[in-house]
């Protein structure tokens, strides 16, 4: 705890590699692919975690992120962001370390791929399911036709297959209606697949999404699951149900910096810069983090759950109980549970401490 400056994402290292086992054994049971996203913990240790998991090949959400976890030795990056035409040269050196697949979210990067691209890649049409951010939609099969078309002229390209994140299952009203859900969305990229199998061959679905993963005992009719934020899950995946307190693996040390007497509450050192700016609702108000209590061997969670109830650029707000109020003082540091952990570890990744 003495070596706690600053706000610092704590990793708890058992419960983390615990949430790595038991996806890694549901892939393995389901004889389904495990090509976890990288992008919630951005960490050389956790990634080696992985890798005791007989993990191979990983997907990023960026290309600096390839590059730096290519730099460790991983070989098999899927960038699973729609591929940006500004940064060819990046990822021609890429290309150079590891086998790249990317994704095309619509035809117009082509022409440019195909002029300035200098080695073979695997590339992955995107699907959107209802997120409504980007991709075809199931139903376009002509759009999907058009780019694949293009996409012939560059022999340096292979089609792979189908990619999705099943975002619209984070918004559900009980973990119950998932499986219902992803099976009626794992039906429409069958669907897409059949059709497309008779034109080219070893098609894939790739399917990343953090509560289905979480709920489902079987990845039934995917070849390649791709979730993030189980690694370290969050208050959002808490209230959600698609975890419990037991698996929550990261939480944030914020320092106290000051204490208000009148209204019982705390000012951390912590705020939207460390924290973010996403929020859930509790008890009828938003919340920006969920409250444990800090020691040498990790944390637990207070009789009586407590918030960060606001948040500024570098400052939060919490309100205490009474008695908890009186137990901390300006100095000590206190422990938050981040609303969504992928944000606040990028906020974080340069501050990591691991028990």
């Amino acid at each position: 705890m003495d070596k706690i400056k600053t706000p610092t994402l704590i990793v708890n290292s058992s419960i983390c590699r615990n949430n790595i086992k038991i996806m890694a054994e549901k892939c393995r049971k389901s004889n389904v692919e495990f090509r976890p996203h990288f992008k919630t913990h951005q960490s050389l240790e956790v990634g080696k975690w992985f890798k005791d998991e007989g993990v191979n090949k990983i997907a990023v959400s960026s290309l600096e992120m390839a590059h730096f976890f290519a730099d460790d030795g991983w070989k098999d990056i899927m960038v699973a962001f729609p591929i940006n035409i500004r940064e060819i040269e990046s990822l021609n050196k890429l290309t150079e370390k590891s086998n790249v697949s990317i994704l095309l979210a619509g035809n117009e990067p082509l022409p440019i791929l195909t002029k300035k691209m200098k080695k073979e890649m695997g590339f992955f049409i995107k699907i959107d399911v209802g997120t409504k951010r980007c991709g075809f939609e199931p139903d376009s099969i002509v759009k999907i036709e058009e780019t694949l078309e293009l996409a012939k002229m560059n022999k340096k390209l292979k089609f792979m297959g189908f990619v999705t994140h099943a975002g619209n299952l984070y918004n559900v009203k009980s973990v119950e209606s998932i499986p219902d859900k992803y099976k009626k969305t794992v039906k429409k990229l069958q669907e897409l697949k059949k059709y497309f199998d008779r034109t080219y061959s070893d098609l894939i679905i790739s399917w990343g999404d953090t509560p289905s993963c979480s709920v489902l005992d079987n990845f039934y009719d995917i070849d390649e699951a791709r979730p993030g934020n189980f690694v370290y899950y969050d208050l959002m995946q808490l209230k959600s149900g698609v975890c419990n307190k037991e698996s929550i693996a990261a939480v944030v040390a914020a320092p106290i910096v000051a204490k208000y007497v009148d209204r019982y509450e705390i000012v951390v050192y912590g705020g939207a810069v460390h924290l973010s700016k996403e929020y859930v609702n509790f008890e009828g108000q938003p919340a920006w983090g969920m409250v444990v209590f800090l020691s040498n061997n990790g944390w637990k969670f207070p009789d009586k759950q407590m918030y960060v109830r606001n948040i500024y650029q570098e400052h939060g707000i919490i309100k205490l109980e009474y008695d908890d109020f009186f137990s901390v003082e300006v100095g000590d540091i206190i422990g938050i549970i981040p609303v969504h952990a992928c944000l606040t570890a990028s906020h974080l990744k340069n501050n990591y401490y691991y028990i």
